[in-house]
């Protein structure tokens, strides 16, 4: 463990000895389609997906190594849902009816994103760990009375990439837009939602895992606040814009 976090620090110490480097913040929004990939529920011409669309907002600060090399560290606040549609017969009169459900939930999100910043684009890539604050799901605009946070695994993680290109701005700010992919390995549904047959209410022969996707458009606007130089003496100062 000292090894490892000996040559870490001495990366880092090299890192910053390579051209000027230096800190920004930033602000940042997000909003576009959630989807909760099952496979069972994808395979059940009962049950199907429906579009739907969430946001989120949050802050970033990012530690940059040159111009073309940025590691951030980002906390989002964000909503998922995942809207539904299905079909119920009666075997009376052979007739059918549809009915609506959706599940919801509201998480806080950690990212750590390395980016590259190369002819005023960029791309991102990098882990995320979402923990689930609070959750719900209806049907019928009604809430299920058996579901609570205990059905859902609310330690999730994933992967996020991005992409996109700085907007307008001045010397030490600037505006990007783009998209951010976040997928989530991690199965949604927890024990209890299992037995329970979540997301849908279907006991299907074998169950099938549910993986939280955002397709999202993000917005965010940054601001370099300090950079670190290289005093005569040899130590690294940090000067603020």
């Amino acid at each position: 463990m000292k090894k490892l976090l000996l040559i870490t620090a001495l990366f880092f110490t090299g890192l910053s000895t390579i051209g000027q480097n230096w800190l920004d913040v930033g602000i940042k929004g997000l909003w576009g389609p959630t989807f909760l990939f099952n496979q069972n529920i994808f395979d059940d011409a009962n049950y199907n997906h429906q579009i739907t669309t969430k946001g989120g907002f949050g802050a970033k600060i990012g530690y940059n190594f040159g111009p073309n090399h940025e590691v951030t560290f980002d906390f989002m606040m964000s909503n998922f849902g995942q809207d539904f549609k299905f079909n119920i017969s009666d075997t009376t009169d052979n007739s059918t009816s549809e009915y609506s459900s959706d599940i919801t939930y509201k998480s806080f999100d950690f990212l750590l994103m390395y980016r590259n910043n190369n002819n005023g684009k960029y791309f991102e890539v990098g882990p995320i760990i979402s923990n689930v604050r609070s959750a719900n799901r209806t049907i019928e605009g009604v809430n299920d009375p058996l579901f609570d946070m205990s059905a859902l695994n609310k330690i999730q993680t994933g992967i996020t990439i991005g992409f996109g290109a700085y907007f307008f701005g001045t010397e030490n700010f600037g505006v990007t837009s783009g998209v951010r992919i976040s997928y989530m390995a991690s199965d949604l549904i927890g024990s209890k939602g299992q037995t329970l047959g979540y997301p849908s209410n279907t006991i299907y022969p074998s169950y099938k895992a549910s993986h939280p996707l955002y397709v999202q458009l993000v917005f965010e606007a940054n601001l370099d606040f300090a950079y670190l130089a290289r005093a005569s003496c040899g130590r690294t100062k940090l000067l603020m814009f």
